[in-house]
């Protein structure tokens, strides 16, 4: 065989070993997806989206870095005891890990020895509106109460996240409610908003 090896070939040659991270982490071929433009680039764009790896591990690790940070300064907001473990201690331990971890993953992705191919979200509307609904919970529970705004919340979710059957919301939505009042009121005596 002579000439050199493009494209696919080169996937399959036998004298070319993959390294460990290839191995480990097989790139498929579609993984390099682009999302395309035209008219029928909405239905495309709704079925996936391509992150590159590295732009991904950077954004990901810059926001629990923020979230450590976050943790640190609230530790040390809170009243210091003489006691091994005061109420800070947990979250000071929590957001120094966080800080260190993201940090040096930042490191490794910067100097090349991060992730590499692309990470690809499926139905990334509806992963966004999951997003949202998560991050919006907690504050409907403060202003509506538990219950009520689980009653809603589930089936949403539920929905968001690709449950079609009305019997297995219902029957989600159901058991999540029981859980709630059986575990927190009833086991633990921990009232819900």
């Amino acid at each position: 065989m002579t000439g050199s090896v493009t494209g696919s070939d080169a996937m399959e040659r036998p004298d070319k070993k993959p390294n460990k991270a290839e191995a480990e982490f097989p790139v498929s071929a579609d993984a390099e997806h682009v999302p395309p433009s035209g008219p029928d680039a909405a239905e495309e764009w709704e079925s996936e989206v391509a992150v590159p790896a590295p732009l991904y591990d950077i954004i990901i690790c810059g926001a629990l870095l923020i979230l450590g940070c976050w943790f640190v300064y609230g530790a040390l907001q809170m009243q210091q005891t003489t006691a091994v473990f005061d109420p800070g201690t947990f979250p000071l331990i929590a957001g120094g890990l966080l800080i260190l971890l993201s940090g040096v993953q930042i490191a490794l992705t910067v100097a090349g020895k991060g992730s590499r191919g692309s990470v690809v979200f499926q139905r990334p509307l509806w992963l966004a509106i999951g997003m949202v609904l998560v991050m919006a919970f907690p504050f409907a529970v403060g202003a509506f109460g538990y219950y009520i705004v689980a009653l809603i919340w589930v089936p949403v979710f539920g929905w968001v996240a690709g449950v079609r059957h009305p019997l297995s919301l219902l029957a989600t939505t159901a058991i999540v409610l029981l859980l709630a009042k059986g575990v927190f009121e009833m086991l633990l005596g921990t009232p819900l908003p």
